[in-house]
Parts: structure tokens; sequence; C-alpha cells
């Protein structure tokens, strides 16, 4: 098998850009214009110079792997290429893979970037200020000097994410190669939209802001979402601001509950705010429909240190608002197309699942496996219910009480922020917080078990911590430290390696998110293999796009999938819920 590192350089400038396009919209825009192309193989073949200038039936068929470091956008770029009919690209009809080495730096645990990895993986420091030169820059308009600069830096990338590969590659197993496959096939196809019910939501929206805008007395003279302006005039009215007016505060939430019926403005802030961010979102769910009523969209592998997904390119699927606002649901948005249904399903409270079993609680997880109510099942365990019937509906409290603790204490959290947290008072979070650990001293335990073997590398002068998942995936922190103020260690955050500071329960949440990330991933590879198209991951949930006539017996397989444990999570207590729909919906 050989192996070619492909890199694309294409024209972009402030408003010619991914982020505002989407990539296909971005590769058709009538400035558009792939003008380089950097290949090296191992096999010793390096090019760089204009892609129809290549033969590239020198690295086509089955016998080889393309690679790209972001492969979600090289891999549209050279389908453009073929659809332009420029050089020979149309002469490629097969390779055996294409793998994205991004997506294997965030397998190891460093920054996606192809300067932050190579740094951290193979030493070697590599520079984009020609990338950052190259901006509005066009090939033809390039001086003899700057367009060298331009070949040495793309070759340099095509070399470096062919080291990438050939050095680290065979620590990346086929089936996390198959699911960063599967997210960028599943992120390209997209979803399908309602383009009739956008446009229309877009100018209901567009009035609600207008008659918003009315009520709003600086609405002429000062910015309109001012928080300046807001504060002074919430003054003017004799009343104390909250600290912060951000959507979610709870106390701007009480703010404005308070006070909105008597001071009409101070919801018509609110509101057009709401407004406005769902017309920003539904314009751009607009501008990337791609013309057959479906929109592409970004989504990274292993964007969050425990390889959850995370939104890219500006436009983030994995964080779409829930509810109406000013009588538009932008999740409706999504609609299947005639003769589909969506099959929405997702794993029922994976997480204290993971956690009970991952703690060894045989007797918890008895319960959980007898009783389908994951809260009861918790409440018995404990000692805490022993009636016949069901908790949720003879007493509504505990289980509220119950889910509190379930969702807040699992990790380690202290009283003071549970307090925080659930809206408790501090001497009812600190009683909730104790009850927690003394029916929990599986799971105290585990948070102890991890923070000693932190510390045990830590003695042995490790520069590594690793922690081994289930799957047999490892989680990796680096250049780990210790002293009175704790632990430290370096993960990536943000693009880049960042010192945080870790504890057993810290550690354990990781450990949690990152097996049940491992489950939910190995069930959406099961249901694509099953032929059902997965649409859309979002957190624990999988948006499936299945016939009409056979949508009931489609769902009913893909619960099924989801309610299985993968073969390494033996005993584990799965359960999932699942409904059709012509829309998504939560």
């Amino acid at each position: 098998m050989s192996i070619a590192a492909v890199d694309f350089e294409t024209y972009y400038d402030s408003e010619v850009t991914i982020v505002t396009l989407g990539v296909h919209h971005y590769l058709r825009h009538p400035q558009s214009d792939i003008y380089l192309v950097a290949i090296a193989t191992d096999t010793g073949i390096e090019f760089v110079g204009n892609p129809k200038d290549f033969d590239w039936t020198q690295i086509s068929g089955p016998d080889w792997t393309w690679l790209s470091h972001n492969a979600q956008f090289d891999l549209p770029v050279f389908q453009r290429l073929q659809e332009l009919e420029a050089g020979n690209t149309c002469e490629v009809r097969e390779i055996a893979a294409w793998h994205d080495t991004a997506d294997l730096a965030a397998f190891l645990g460093v920054p996606r970037s192809l300067k932050e990895s190579s740094n951290f993986l193979l030493g070697t420091k590599l520079s984009k200020d020609v990338r950052d030169k190259m901006k509005g820059q066009r090939w033809d308009a390039m001086t003899p000097e700057f367009r060298e600069d331009v070949c040495k830096y793309a070759i340099d990338d095509a070399i470096y994410c062919l080291k990438l590969f050939t050095q680290y590659g065979h620590l990346w197993p086929e089936h996390e190669r198959e699911i960063s496959q599967m997210t960028r096939q599943m992120a390209l196809r997209g979803v399908p939209l309602d383009v009739p019910g956008l446009k229309n939501d877009i100018e209901l929206l567009k009035t609600a802001l207008w008659e918003y805008k009315q009520s709003i007395p600086w609405k002429d003279d000062k910015a309109l979402l001012s928080s300046v302006a807001l504060r002074e005039e919430c003054h003017k009215h004799g009343l104390i601001p909250p600290e912060s007016f951000a959507q979610g505060d709870v106390a701007a939430e009480l703010f404005f509950k308070e006070h909105g019926d008597k001071f009409p403005w101070l919801m018509a802030v609110r509101d057009y705010r709401k407004a406005s961010k769902h017309l920003s979102t539904l314009e751009t769910m607009l501008k990337r429909e791609r013309g057959d009523g479906w929109m592409s969209y970004g989504l990274k592998y292993g964007g969050a240190h425990t390889l959850r997904d995370s939104g890219d390119t500006g436009l983030n699927l994995q964080n779409l608002p829930k509810g109406i606002v000013s009588g538009v649901d932008i999740r409706a948005k999504i609609k299947a197309p005639e003769g589909f249904k969506f099959a929405i399903c997702d794993l029922s409270q994976i997480e204290p699942r993971v956690l009970h079993w991952l703690a060894k609680d045989h007797k918890m997880l008895k319960f959980i496996k007898e009783i389908p109510d994951l809260y009861e099942a918790q409440a018995r365990a404990w000692g805490l219910y022993e009636k016949e019937g069901s908790l949720k509906k003879n007493d509504p409290a505990l289980r509220h009480q119950i889910k509190q603790l379930a969702l807040g204490l699992g990790y380690g959290m202290g009283a003071v922020k549970f307090a925080s947290v659930a809206g408790v008072e501090p001497d009812e979070a600190m009683r909730l917080t104790k009850l927690y650990r003394d029916k929990n001293v599986l799971i105290t335990k585990l948070w102890r078990d991890l923070q000693n073997m932190f510390d045990a590398s830590i003695n042995e002068k490790d520069e590594e911590f690793h922690m081994e998942l289930p799957s047999g995936r490892l989680m990796r922190y680096r250049q780990i430290s210790g002293n009175e103020f704790g632990a430290r260690a370096k993960i990536p955050r943000n693009g880049k390696m960042m010192e945080l500071g870790f504890w057993g329960g810290i550690f354990c949440e990781n450990l949690v998110q990152a097996t049940a990330r491992d489950v939910f991933m190995h069930q959406c590879l099961q249901i694509e293999k099953a032929g059902i198209p997965v649409l859309m991951r979002v957190h624990d949930e999988a948006v499936c796009l299945v016939p009409e006539e056979s949508a009931q017996e489609r769902l009913d397989q893909i619960i099924s999938i989801m309610s299985t444990a993968p073969e390494w999570a033996e005993g584990l207590p799965l359960a999932a819920e699942g409904s059709l729909s012509e829309v998504y919906k939560k």
C-alpha cells in the first residue's frame, strides 16, 4: 500500500471564506480559485503546482491511500476539480482510503493544527506566516519570490502531513479511522432543509425585530444591544441591574421576570437579542443550502479532549437553540424530504450508567437493569425508596432530588458549587453531598484510585499520564506535575496545549465522558453499517434518515443497536429512546 499526502491551496479573503460561505459555496464562489496542490508520497514523488498539471494516475488505484491535514476541506476541493474536469482528475476513480491527519492528531491528544501537532509529535516548528500573507492574493498577481514561498509552504505541509501518518498512523485503530471517515462523510452529505419555511421564518423574525425595536428607548442614538445603554436605562428607573445580562444567566432571567411587566423595554431587549441570534442562524442556513434542498455543515472528529464531536465552520449543529422564539423553531427547519422521516434516538442517562459500571457497583447495576427509570433505580439501590409503584408518580420531589444528585455529584463536586448549580440552600447542599458520597462509596473510591494512578506517574518521574479506557483507547495527559496546589497536566484546548489542574473527580469525569463517547460512536458505526444513514450526531443523539414505509421497523432497529453494549463493555446496562418525526426536534 502506497501513501500520498495531498494539500490544496485556494484563494480566500475576508468575504470569500468557509466560515462565511461553508465549503460547498466557497468552492463555487465566482472568485474561487484552486490554484495549487502539493503532493508528497512515500514512494518519493514530490509535486507542487497547478492541479491540472499533475498526472493524478500516478497516485490512483486501490493500492493508494491519500492523506490530508483537514480532509473535510481537501476532499470536496478534489471533487470540485473533478466537476470542472481539471487536468486528468476524472481518471481517479478509486483509492483505498482518504485519511485526515488532523483527526489522527486529535486521537493522539495534541492540537489539531499541523503547526502544533508537528511541533509536539515531530519536534518541528512550522511557520504559518506565508499562509497569513496569502489572504486576498491571487496566484497571477503574486511576485515570483512570493510564489516560491507559497510553493515551499505547501510542499512542507504535504511532507509533514505524510510524516505524521508514517510515524504515528499505526497508533490509530481501524475503527477510529472509520469514525473519522464517517464524520467527514456525514457532514459533507449534510441535512435536508425546509427552504420555504426558512424564508418565511426569516421574514417573521425581521418583522419581530422591528416591533421589539420600537419599544427600546435608546434605539435612535445608541447601540441597540449595548449593555451600557441598558444599564443606564435601568438606573434611570431606579432598577439595580444584574452583573451580567447573558442569556441563561440565572440572575438576569430573574431580573427580567421580576421587572419585565412594568418595564416592557426590558423584555424587548431580551427578545430582540434572542430573535437576532435566531435570524443570524436561519440566514446562515439558507445561504449554505446547496441548491438541492440540503445543507452541508462542519463537524470535528475529536474536537474535545474526550474525543467528543465539536462544531466547525461557523454553524454549530451541536448547539442549535431549543424551543420557539418569536414564533420560530430553528430545529424544525431541518426537515425530512418527501417519502422519508427522521428516526431520532438517544442513549438514556448514558453517563450515570457508565459511571456505576466503571465503579463496578454491581448492586446499582442490578437495579438499573431491572428498572427502566434510572433515578428510581438509584433511589431503591440507596434505600431511599422502597414503596410499590413508580417513584416518578408517587414521589416526584424525591425523584427530582435523586436526579440532581446523579447529574451534579458524580464527579466530586463540592457542596458550595452544588448549592449554586442545584439552586438549594448551603445546608441542604451539604446534606445532599454527604448523602451521595455515603451511598456511593465505590464511586468515591474510583476518584481516589484515579488520583493515586496519576500521583504514581509523578512519583515515577513520568512525563505523561495515560488513562486507558475500556475500549483500549488511551487518554493522554502531558507534562504532568504536582505540588501543594494539586495535580497539573497539559491537554489540547482552543488549539493549544494548555496546562490545567486535575484531581480524581475530574479524571473520573474525563473517563466517563470518553467511555460514553466510545460507546456512542461504536453504535453510530453499526447504524451506518446497517444501511441507515446518520445525518447528525448531537451529543448522545443520532438523527437518522429512514424511508417512510419502513420507518417504524428501522427505528426499532436503531433502538436495538443503541441498547446493545459493545463487546468491550460487557455488563454495561444501556437503554435508548427514539421517535419518528418529519422535522428535527428534541
